[in-house]
């Protein structure tokens, strides 16, 4: 049975949701749209309260916009859990999918996750500068049978980004029961070894080459501005999160040196396809 597949969009964004729609009638996949929080007409203290503020929160600043993107995907969790599904493909709406994702969409991922003890599988490739995100740390599991040689891995480091994943029911609740306030932005909550929220709950992993491209150089980013503006993107870290990134690294060191795990050079699985 094909999961549900739910994509995030702000109201004010149609032209993004006529992109990520029309990609996925083509590829002949059900989607669901979820209305997205948007800063812009927000009330800003009540999202704040609802997001949560704690010591970790410090560490991993967010700004307005954050906070509404992961208030919008926990929104996306909460109809997953209100469904009778065990999973969910969950897309921000500037991804752009590779031909194949609709047999990937199509093929047993919840099966495939439980087989790998995985909570939350990341689709994404993000093709920007941060070496994190081009080249992280993972425990290979092999192939997938049958999907173009599309390799499955343990997270073993953090590798951000929220574009495209699938969740399942049980790591939701779980997350949600342990961390019902974010207090950190999603990609964090979910892919942040060093936050240490649900990346220690969960088990994330994550498919190279990966079938979601995040396609931010095409639409832009109303979160980066934000944070930028903010001074959050470039600015000094505290020392909490200086101590995190060190003991996370220290971690990545151990099980380098152990044979444990491996760096992944990250592609995009529609490399060298015309993408509409």
């Amino acid at each position: 049975m094909a999961l549900p597949v739910y994509v995030i969009n702000l109201a004010r964004a149609p032209e993004r949701l006529t992109s990520i729609g029309g990609q996925l009638d083509r590829l002949g996949i059900a989607w669901l749209r979820i209305d997205a929080i948007d800063r812009q007409t927000i009330d800003a203290d009540a999202a704040c309260r609802e997001f949560g503020a704690e010591r970790v929160s410090r560490d991993f600043p967010a700004t307005l916009g954050d906070i509404c993107c992961s208030l919008s995907h926990r929104r996306a969790w909460r109809m997953l859990l209100e469904s009778d599904a065990q999973a969910a493909i969950v897309l921000e709406d500037d991804a752009m999918l590779s031909p194949g994702f609709g047999a990937l969409a199509r093929s047993d991922l919840y099966g495939l996750m439980l087989r790998c003890q995985i909570g939350v599988l990341k689709l994404e490739h993000w093709p920007g500068p941060q070496k994190s995100r081009r080249f992280p740390l993972g425990e290979p599991f092999g192939a997938i049978t049958g999907l173009a040689g599309i390799n499955v891995f343990l997270m073993r480091s953090s590798f951000l980004g929220s574009c495209g994943y699938v969740i399942s029911t049980e790591a939701v609740r779980t997350v949600l029961g342990r961390f019902p306030r974010m207090l950190v932005p999603v990609d964090h909550y979910l892919f942040g070894a060093a936050a240490g929220l649900g990346f220690d709950l969960v088990r994330p992993g994550f498919l190279n080459p990966a079938p979601v491209l995040h396609g931010v150089e095409r639409f832009g980013s109303d979160i980066r501005e934000g944070r930028a503006a903010q001074g959050l993107e470039s600015g000094p870290r505290t020392l909490g999160r200086v101590m995190r990134d060190y003991l996370a690294r220290r971690r990545e060191a151990r099980d380098l040196r152990r044979g444990e795990a491996e760096r992944v050079e990250m592609r995009f699985a529609g490399e060298g396809s015309e993408m509409r």
